[in-house]
């Protein structure tokens, strides 16, 4: 029997109000998601300690260490995973509870990392708002759980032929090169292929992660107490600095990973001689405070981001008011000591075999999960909301160039060039709408994420955005000197990395670039955005029918971000500032004009609000091009 260690638990604590302050906000500890790293060891380490004990004594079952872990993990992540969907069906439109209810059969099946890998696009719900989002630190770990033991069995009977201080060194260097690889990897991939975000989920990029924790359980105790002393000091000042260096921005795991994953090995390390017992650093770590949050950890985990993913889902933004905090984070806490007494401790100790285990604690309630969702979804009402307000239209070219690129007067020929991302295809229908009152057509291509600046770096974009960003690029580059001018707007804010998604970090060098460049034989017409909303209109009208009214604070991106483009536009000549926003301020307050919604979320024009939009411009009196004659 394995010796319990409350410091482990101790740097459990560490590891989740780490992640759980980066998840409030992640401003406040810019590196707390390597929280979920830290477990990645602690998970590796134990174990690899366990797996190696019992089979070094001959008393290894397959089938009973997956009884252990079904006891341990399935049912308090069933009981996260049947709440989730029960919330999501009163909270969530149709179309999320959908994305919701896929996601839960994904997590039953621990595919959850394979899932989100693919999941999401520019106009899916945002990942701060996906309450499942984290099962995939517990997918990777489930789908190590079935390939380790395995590979770690074969070894050992491989290098037991050698005798037994040979088949301990055999195996520690073998683990030790299957770290080695694993990051050379995880940072080569990362670096050539600039696959963003997709793969952060992995297991092939994590492996190497859990397999540190392998290496630290493997090595010889070291006994001098200093020495001890000294691992534990380094490692948590390691976990530390990664907390504090490492960003969103920062590629990752990779290399950046050995930061924490060291950090954690070195600590358990330190702690495994009984020299270590009277450490000062021992015993912070072994206060009942922290080694409570620890013993609350998993369930802890598992509760956290649901919580705030619906709250943030309701109120609109990622930042949450302080308020909203307050309450949200007893909360949390609240569920998982619950869980953890009423679930997680009862349920370790069933007495059981694996099979009753596996279908009374897996399959039964996975089955049980998968026919509950399908019954909501059936019986999930509609909003009933006409088609032209859930879109910028189905027709545009958007991403690519064979659907009804022409906007504007039909008997003319076009002569104008409409580019830009998504918030530029959002207005289609204004571009029409203005073109058939002044007299001219206009070809409207545009990319999603994307702003066709010269130079700009689509690698930092969805990969599902990519390709056609860059196809949109070379098309602007090299055919904007064919048009009388060219109309250039996108999603400001977004663009200048004010948003949470990843942007150009040298976009607006970039932008200023290309309109001096366009301008110099082409004249350019730059639109501002139009004002964000705090929450998206089609939510708002759920929201109202459930009964749920929110004072929120108004958007100020937008207006900031129009801003900073228009003292760039304002410095080049033949480039010319067209204020649409202004004429977009009745939207605003409610994302509705004349009763109907004018947005389809947030930031978006609808097909309505678009073609509305283009109504009031020239009732207003004004005209698209009069700057240039002004």
């Amino acid at each position: 029997m394995m010796k319990y260690r409350s410091d482990i638990d101790g740097l459990r604590a560490l590891a989740v109000l780490s992640v759980l302050t980066f998840h409030l906000n992640s401003d406040w500890l810019p590196g707390g998601f390597i929280g979920v790293d830290v477990f990645f060891v602690i998970s590796g380490f134990l174990i690899s300690q366990i797996i190696k004990s019992e089979v070094t004594e001959g008393r290894f079952s397959f089938l009973s260490f997956y009884k252990r872990r079904i006891r341990r993990i399935l049912p308090p992540l069933y009981i996260v995973l049947f709440f989730s969907l029960l919330a999501a069906f009163f909270l969530f439109l149709p179309e999320d509870f959908d994305r919701l209810f896929y996601s839960i059969l994904y997590s039953s099946a621990f595919l959850a990392n394979q899932f989100f890998s693919k999941d999401g696009g520019y106009f899916d719900i945002a990942s701060d708002e996906k309450p499942l989002l984290h099962i995939w630190s517990l997918s990777v770990e489930e789908q190590f759980y079935f390939i380790w033991p395995l590979v770690f069995f074969l070894a050992f009977r491989f290098f037991s032929r050698f005798g037994k201080k040979a088949l301990d060194l055999s195996l520690t260097v073998f683990v030790a090169c299957a770290v080695a690889l694993g990051f050379i990897y995880s940072q080569y991939y990362l670096l050539s292929t600039h696959a963003g975000d997709s793969v952060y989920f992995l297991l092939r990029l994590r492996f190497s992660e859990l397999l540190i924790g392998a290496l630290f359980a493997f090595l010889p105790v070291y006994s001098p107490r200093r020495g001890c002393h000294l691992f534990q000091l380094v490692g948590i000042v390691l976990i530390v600095g990664g907390l504090l260096i490492l960003d969103k921005q920062s590629v990752f795991p990779g290399l950046n990973a050995l930061i924490p994953c060291i950090g954690a090995g070195l600590f358990i390390y330190g702690g495994r001689s009984e020299q270590a017992a009277d450490g000062w650093l021992m015993r912070v770590f072994q206060r009942p405070y922290l080694v409570a949050v620890g013993l609350i950890s998993y369930s802890l985990y598992l509760w956290h981001w649901p919580v705030l993913a619906y709250l943030r889902y309701v109120y609109g933004t990622y930042v949450l008011p302080v308020s909203w905090l307050l309450v949200a984070v007893p909360c949390m806490f609240i569920l998982a000591y619950v869980t953890y007494r009423l679930v997680e401790q009862r349920c370790k100790r069933l007495n059981i075999g694996f099979m009753m285990a596996f279908l009374a604690l897996f399959l039964l309630p996975a089955f049980a999960l998968a026919g509950l969702g399908l019954g909501l979804k059936a019986i999930k009402p509609s909003l009933g909301l006409d088609s032209a307000l859930l879109s910028y239209g189905t027709d545009v070219c958007h991403g690519t160039f064979d659907k009804r690129c022409l906007r504007g007067d039909p008997k003319q020929t076009p002569r104008i060039l409409v580019t830009g991302d998504s918030h530029a295809a959002a207005l289609n229908s204004f571009v029409d709408e203005v073109g058939r009152n002044e007299g001219w057509q206009a070809y409207v291509v545009t990319g999603s994420s994307c702003s066709p600046v010269f130079g700009f770096n689509e690698n930092v974009l969805p990969e599902s955005s990519r390709e056609p960003c860059t196809n949109l690029k070379e098309y602007v580059a090299t055919a904007y000197r064919h048009y009388e001018a060219v109309v250039f707007t996108s999603f400001w804010s977004y663009q200048l990395g004010k948003e949470p998604e990843a942007a150009d970090p040298d976009y607006l060098s970039k932008l200023e670039h290309t309109l001096r460049s366009m301008a110099a034989t082409t004249p350019v017409y730059v639109l501002s955005d139009v004002p964000e909303l705090a929450v998206s209109p089609i939510r708002q009208e759920l929201f109202s029918r459930l009964g749920i009214h929110i004072d929120r604070a108004p958007g100020e991106k937008a207006q900031v971000a129009n801003a900073v483009i228009k003292q760039i536009v304002d410095r080049i000549p033949n480039v010319y500032w067209v204020d649409v926003g202004a004429v977009a301020r009745p939207f605003a307050e409610q994302g509705r004009y004349a009763g109907r919604m004018a947005y389809f979320d947030n930031n978006h024009l609808n097909v309505y609000g678009s073609a509305a939009l283009g109504q009031l411009f020239t009732q207003e009196g004004h005209r698209l091009f009069a700057s240039r004659q002004e």
